[in-house]
C-alpha cells in the first residue's frame, strides 16, 4: 500500500515539473517563475516514496513480530501446560526462593503453588538435619558443579509428615538473573522399601536379632579393631536345650514365640555394645566386645543360664528350656571368624555332652573335631566350560575372591581388603578381554549380549571396591559369588560349548590370554 502511494506521488511530481511558468498578456509575470517547483517536488516526492517503503517495511516487521509473539506465547502456554501436568515436581529457584513451581511440586510438599512462590524456599520444607546439604546443593548448582548428581534429603510436608525427596537441578538464566531449575521426586516408598530390604538382609525377621551376615560383619570389625588396639573379645555359641520338645508338643507358633522371648532375655544380659545374633533354628551367637578374659565371659554365660531358667509364659502355656553354651576368646582361641565360631561350637557341644544347661570354655583338646576350613568360592570340575584358558582363569578368579573373603573374615585392615578387591577387578577385566578375543576370533553369535554381561559384572565389582569399608561387605561378596557362579554356569557354559564346537579348545588362546 505504502509502495503504491509512493509511486503515485512520484508520477505527480514528474508531471508538475513540466508545467509552464505563469504569464500575462505581455509574457511571463515577474515573480511567478516556477522553475524551483519541479526540483522541490521531486525531492519531496522522493522522500514520500522512501517513507512509503519504510512504512511498508515496518508494517511487515510489526506483523511478523506480532505473529512471533503469538507463536511464542502459544509455545510457552503449551510448555507450561506440559510442565503443570508433569508427574515430576519442577521448580525455579532464585535467590533461595521459589520463583515458580508446578502442580506436582506443590503437591509433593503439601503447600499451594501461590503459597510456595510467596517467599518460601527449599530450606523451609527441608528437615532441619538436611538443610545444610540442601544449601550446599544450591551453591554447587549455581556454580555449575554436580549438575548430573541428584541430592537426597528428608522434607516435612505442610501436614507434618516426614518424606524422602530426591532432587536435581541445573543453572539457568531467569528474567536476566541466575536461577536453578530443579526437579524433585517423592522417593519415600522407594527408600522405605530399600530400608526394609536392608533390614531383611541383616536381621532375622522372627526375632529382630542380627542374622549371620551382620554377625560376620561385626566379627570382622571386632577382629580389625582388636588388631589395631589389641583389644580382645569373647564369643559365646548358644544352643537351646528342650526346644524341640516344645515345638513338637505345642506347635510352631509357640516355638516361634519362645524364640522371640529367648532373644529378648539374652539381650537383657548384655550391654548395648554387644551383639546377640540368631544364626538359625535355635542357635544363637553372642559377641561381647572388649571382653577378652574367660572369667568375665563365663560370668555373662552364667547370667544367661539364670535368665533362661525361669519359665516362659506363652499365652496359656508355660514352657521351659535351658541352654548349652560354648565360649572362646580372641585372639587366644583364633584370629579369624571361622576358627572362632568353630571353636565356640566345639565348646558348646562339650556342654551338651556333659549334661546340658551349662557353659564350657574352649580348650585345645576340643579342636580335634573341627572340620577343615572351607573356601568362600569352590569351583568344582562340574563348573568347567571346556576351554582350558577360560577354566584356568575361572579358577584364578575364585582364588582371588577367596583371598578377599579370608581378609574380611579375619578382620584385616580395610586398605588391605581394598587392594585385594583391586586385584579381583584387574584380573576380571583381563579375563573378560580373553573371552572377548575368543568370541571375535571364532565368530560367537552371542558376543554382544555376553559383552554387556561383562560390563555389568565389572560395574558391580567397581561398586564393591568403592564401598569396601561398608558394613555390608560380606553380604555383597555373597551376592557377587552367586552372580559369578550363575554367570559361569549359564553364560560361560553356553559360550564354552559354542567355542569348543568351533575348535577353540585345541587352539592357542592368543597373546595376553594368560596372566603374567
Amino acid at each position: 500500500m505504502g509502495g503504491r502511494w509512493g509511486v503515485g506521488l512520484l508520477a505527480l511530481g514528474i508531471a508538475l515539473t513540466g508545467l509552464p511558468a505563469a504569464s500575462g498578456p505581455s509574457g511571463p509575470v515577474p515573480g511567478t517563475d516556477r522553475g524551483w517547483l519541479g526540483p522541490s517536488l521531486v525531492g519531496l516526492f522522493g522522500l514520500a516514496v522512501a517513507g512509503g517503503f519504510v512504512a511498508a517495511y515496518f508494517l511487515r516487521l510489526n506483523r511478523r513480530l506480532r505473529r512471533e509473539v503469538c507463536e511464542r506465547r502459544a509455545a510457552e502456554e503449551k510448555l507450561r501446560g506440559l510442565l503443570e501436568q508433569s508427574t515430576v515436581g519442577i521448580c525455579i529457584l532464585q535467590d533461595d526462593r521459589f520463583a515458580w513451581v508446578n502442580a506436582r511440586f506443590s503437591e509433593i510438599f503439601g503447600h499451594g503453588a501461590k503459597e510456595m512462590t510467596a517467599g518460601m524456599g527449599l530450606s523451609d520444607v527441608a528437615a532441619e538435619a538436611d538443610r545444610e546439604s540442601i544449601r550446599e546443593m544450591v551453591r554447587s548448582r549455581l556454580e555449575g558443579r554436580d549438575e548430573d548428581r541428584a541430592t537426597g534429603f528428608r522434607a516435612i510436608r505442610k501436614d507434618g509428615a516426614l518424606i524422602d525427596v530426591e532432587m536435581s537441578g541445573k543453572k539457568i538464566d531467569h528474567d536476566g538473573h541466575p536461577a536453578i531449575v530443579g526437579m524433585a521426586l517423592d522417593v519415600t516408598e522407594r527408600v522405605r522399601a530399600q530400608r526394609q530390604l536392608k533390614y531383611l538382609a541383616f536381621y532375622d525377621p522372627l526375632t529382630d536379632l542380627p542374622n549371620r551376615a551382620l554377625l560376620y560383619d561385626r566379627l570382622g570389625q571386632a577382629l580389625a579393631h582388636g588388631r589395631r588396639g589389641r583389644e580382645p573379645f569373647a564369643l559365646l555359641m548358644l544352643d537351646l536345650d528342650g526346644f524341640k520338645a516344645v515345638n513338637d508338643v505345642h506347635g510352631h507358633e509357640t516355638g516361634d514365640a519362645l524364640l522371640r522371648a529367648v532373644g529378648q532375655r539374652l539381650q537383657g544380659c548384655v550391654r548395648e555394645t554387644d551383639t546377640v545374633a540368631r544364626i538359625g533354628g535355635d542357635e544363637f551367637v553372642v559377641l561381647l566386645s572388649g571382653l577378652g578374659d574367660r572369667d568375665s565371659a563365663a560370668a555373662v554365660a552364667g547370667k544367661m543360664l539364670a535368665a533362661l531358667d525361669a519359665p516362659f509364659l506363652l499365652g496359656a502355656r508355660e514352657c521351659r528350656v535351658g541352654a548349652s553354651i560354648g565360649i572362646c576368646v580372641s585372639v587366644e582361641d583364633g584370629d579369624d571368624i571361622e576358627a572362632l565360631l568353630g571353636r565356640a561350637d566345639a565348646a558348646m557341644y562339650e556342654s551338651k555332652a556333659n549334661g546340658k544347661n551349662r557353659f564350657t570354655c574352649h580348650r585345645p583338646d576340643l579342636s580335634t573335631g573341627e572340620s577343615p576350613k572351607k573356601d568362600f568360592l569352590d569351583l568344582g570340575a562340574d563348573m568347567n566350560v571346556g576351554v582350558p584358558v577360560i577354566d584356568r582363569q575361572h579358577a584364578r578368579l575364585a582364588e582371588l575372591l577367596n583371598r578377599v573373603a579370608e581378609a574380611v573374615k579375619s578382620g584385616q585392615d580395610r586398605d588391605r581388603v581394598a587392594v585385594l578387591l583391586g586385584e579381583v577387578v584387574d584380573f576380571t577385566r583381563h579375563h573378560f578381554e580373553t573371552e572377548e578375543r575368543l568370541m571375535e576370533k571364532f565368530g560367537y553369535p552371542g558376543a554382544l549380549a555376553h559383552g554387556q554381561e561383562h560390563r555389568k559384572l565389572l560395574a558391580d565389582l567397581a561398586s564393591i571396591r568403592a564401598h569396601a569399608t561398608g558394613a555390608s561387605l560380606m553380604l555383597t561378596l555373597q551376592s557377587l559369588k552367586e552372580w559369578l557362579v550363575s554367570h559361569i554356569a549359564h553364560g560361560d557354559r553356553e559360550l564354552g560349548e559354542a567355542l569348543v564346537a568351533r575348535g577353540a579348545a585345541a587352539a592357542p588362546a592368543g597373546p595376553g590370554a594368560e596372566p603374567a
